[in-house]
């Protein structure tokens, strides 16, 4: 009886971490926004890379929630036109593209309606100060993949602690 417990308890477990991690889990960088600053009630080009079907476009910041990804002759994979709401708070806010089983994750920055968007130029090789491929920052598929095989490590060590306290 105890054994069952444990197996559910580690079944439980594993199903939580993977849905806690499934939104990390999207790809990362499949998603174009243009402009990358928009202020409220400006109308933005949402691109899922790698959509071969059409999609939708989902964000806080959108009129509607979610706008349709079409399929555009000029990009690869698939587009859609957004409109940001007017009364959305300066902010970073997340857009996640699916495409049938494709999920995709961007982001999307509204500044204040009164400030001029930044424009930013992105720096063009490391620095010369070391520190090898640690610039590009975290790759969250990859973090979460290890954050579920943390979190199944240790239901699977408690099923075996339960199972000795059982033997003994």
């Amino acid at each position: 009886m105890r054994l069952g417990k444990a197996a559910v308890f580690g079944l439980v477990v594993g199903a939580v971490t993977v849905g806690l991690a499934a939104p990390a889990m999207a790809d990362p960088g499949d998603v174009v926004v243009q402009p990358k600053q928009a202020r409220p009630g400006d109308k933005i080009t949402v691109v899922g890379k790698k959509c071969t079907v059409e999609g939708t476009a989902g964000s806080l910041a959108f009129v509607g929630g979610a706008v349709p990804l079409n399929g555009a002759e000029e990009v690869d994979g698939r587009a859609g036109l957004a409109t940001i709401k007017k009364d959305t708070y300066p902010g970073t806010y997340t857009v996640l593209v699916r495409c049938g089983a494709h999920r995709s994750v961007g982001e999307i920055v509204v500044v204040d309606g009164k400030a001029h968007p930044k424009t930013t130029s992105a720096p063009k090789g490391g620095a010369g100060t070391g520190f090898g491929g640690g610039t590009g920052g975290a790759d969250a598929a990859l973090l979460a993949g290890g954050g579920v095989l943390l979190l199944g490590g240790f239901g699977v060590g408690a099923m075996a602690v339960r199972r000795r306290g059982n033997a003994a």
